[in-house]
């Protein structure tokens, strides 16, 4: 006698064989995503990088801003008065000034400058009574001045305080902004010179 259903049987069968078949695709079960090993160690470094330039970018950031910090807390700071010479002392200066330059001596004032310090030139010309009055203007402002000679017929004024690196130093970047402030008020009053012209210059030894 015959099995009266054998095409059913067989079809459960074979459905039951393409339903297992499906599960790996439909469920993602077995696959394995690959990479090239030499891919992997680009990501690697390219994220290094990454880590490393926000790095510098952060600390660079930090630097300027506190160096920023640094000026403005110098330049809040009250500024020293200097007072200038009593009217006994400014007769026998320029008297010395004069006597220096009929005789041609280069001695008018003693040189505090330490070598390999750097200071600021701020004015130099033949005309020594102008560069005292500006000198004294400068001891009034609270800026440490003295004045000497660049050769023997030009004198030279420059403040005192000295700095091995001034361009990074925040003391020397406040002295100088003081510096501009004073000249904006030696120009106001008739000196002829905003003083933005002074500049820094290694002070080697005499």
């Amino acid at each position: 006698m015959t099995n009266p259903k054998p095409g059913l049987y067989e079809a459960l069968l074979r459905r039951r064989a393409e339903h297992a078949a499906e599960l790996p695709a439909k469920s993602g079960a077995g696959s394995v995503v690959r990479l090239p090993k030499g891919l992997v160690y680009v990501f690697a470094l390219l994220w290094m990088v990454t880590l490393v330039v926000a790095w510098s970018l952060g600390r660079g950031a930090g630097r300027e801003e506190g160096f920023g910090e640094a000026v403005q807390a110098i330049q809040s700071e009250p500024i020293p008065q200097v007072a200038p010479p009593p009217s006994s002392e400014l007769e026998m200066t320029m008297g010395r000034l004069t006597m220096n330059a009929e005789l041609g001596s280069t001695d008018i004032e003693v040189d505090p400058r330490q070598p390999g310090l750097n200071y600021l030139v701020v004015q130099s010309g033949r005309n020594q009574k102008a560069l005292f009055d500006l000198l004294s203007h400068l001891h009034g402002q609270g800026l440490a001045a003295f004045m000497t000679s660049a050769t023997i017929s030009s004198s030279r004024v420059l403040l005192s305080e000295g700095f091995s690196a001034p361009q990074t130093d925040p003391r020397a970047v406040a002295l100088l902004d003081r510096l501009h402030r004073a000249g904006a008020t030696w120009k106001a009053s008739g000196g002829g010179s905003d003083l933005t012209d002074a500049y820094w210059e290694k002070f080697n030894g005499p």
